[in-house]
């Protein structure tokens, strides 16, 4: 069963193990995946999943309450739910606050709807399925992988010792479009412009400041 799988990072920790288990478990296979909420720092560990599975992500919404659904979550279930006839379902990690109406306009396409979670959701009865997501151990951290590769490096004779490898920069695709070197010209421009712009209006308050305060003195004195 091809599923779109769209997860919801600040309302569930998640895991690549977790999703592959959870494709186990729903005898399913994610044919698009997109992450909401994602964070450099805090996901990393995600990037090699996201890179196999050409996954998209959604930046975090600052002003977004955790307890509420994303709703950019909400439009792309719609969206693909109504528009793309490969996909039979939908698996679901969201904030279960408000979550029902998004549910309900999936079933209403005609596509089946799987919800995943730290924990067995109150809503898993009204859906086709449902998934706890499988705990992981934390994950190796970047220090970790050093300190064990110079333990290596001094146990081997100095003519084996392996060659750093060059770490690949992965950045995964947000859906916002790269601007070419002409218009981020353009934008450089205009913000060297709006500092400037800020910098006349700064001097010219400090010099009206001055102006009264010369004038009060003066007033004051004289």
């Amino acid at each position: 069963m091809n599923c779109a799988a769209l997860i919801d990072l600040g309302a569930a920790k998640v895991s690549a193990i977790a999703l592959e288990e959870a494709e186990r478990q729903l005898q399913a296979r994610f044919d698009y995946v997109k992450f909401y909420g994602y964070n450099a720092k805090k996901n990393g560990d995600l990037n090699p999943y996201i890179k196999a599975n050409n996954a998209e992500v959604a930046l975090p919404l600052h002003n977004r309450k955790k307890t509420r659904v994303d709703i950019r979550q909400v439009i792309d279930a719609v969206t693909v739910a109504y528009t793309n006839p490969s996909v039979e379902g939908i698996f679901v990690v969201c904030a279960e606050v408000d979550c029902q109406p998004m549910l309900a306009a999936i079933r209403k396409a005609g596509k089946k709807v799987f919800i995943g979670g730290e924990s067995e959701s109150s809503y898993a009865e009204k859906c086709d399925g449902s998934v706890v997501l499988a705990k992981t151990l934390p994950q190796t951290t970047r220090g970790d992988v050093a300190r064990a590769a110079a333990d290596v490096r001094e146990e081997l004779p100095h003519s084996e010792t392996p060659a750093p490898k060059e770490e690949e920069e992965f950045l995964p695709y947000t859906g916002i479009e790269p601007l070419d070197d002409e218009r981020m010209r353009a934008v450089g421009e205009k913000l060297r412009e709006a500092v400037e712009e800020k910098k006349m209006r700064k001097r010219a308050a400090a010099l009206t400041d001055e102006k009264d305060e010369l004038k009060r003195l003066l007033s004051k004195y004289f």
